[in-house]
């Protein structure tokens, strides 16, 4: 299989991925906005209106968490570099200890059996990472990782 169908199934996969979740956040988001519209004529107990705020609450903020993770998912989606010799946005990077697919942050995800994190150009690992080429050598929190491959 060729370096580009590769790293295209492992973008393809945590867009899939990415989606899944926004998704699962809207699911919550209507949850909460249901909580957060009482019937306040027919309520009559303060806990009400403190649950009221809570819902309230949790849905303004799963809706910051909505709208920041379809942002990032658009601007990823663009991102379609060139096979590069270097780490930059848009790369998926095999190491000797944990893949990396750069520009879309993500919790840990398998894909063909090999472990993979996203992350954002904002991560401070990225900042280890961009410029780098296979053969380097990256120290960050105090583990080393090997750059192995760069789709």
């Amino acid at each position: 299989m060729s370096k580009k169908h590769i790293r295209k199934e492992v973008i393809d996969y945590l867009i899939q991925l990415k989606r899944k979740e926004i998704e699962a956040l809207k699911e919550s988001y209507k949850i909460y906005a249901e909580g957060a519209d009482l019937d306040e004529e027919s309520t009559l107990e303060l806990d009400d209106f403190s649950q009221q705020n809570q819902s309230t609450d949790a849905a303004r903020n799963l809706l910051v968490r909505i709208n920041q993770a379809t942002n990032d998912l658009n601007e990823f989606v663009t991102v379609r570099p060139e096979l590069v010799d270097e780490i930059t946005e848009g790369n998926v990077v095999f190491t000797n200890k944990l893949n990396f697919v750069i520009g879309l942050s993500f919790k840990d995800f398998e894909w063909e059996n090999k472990k993979f994190v996203g992350i954002s150009t904002e991560a401070p690992i990225f900042g280890a990472l961009v410029g780098k080429r296979e053969g380097d050598k990256v120290e960050f929190n105090g583990i080393e990782y090997t750059i192995e491959e760069i789709l």
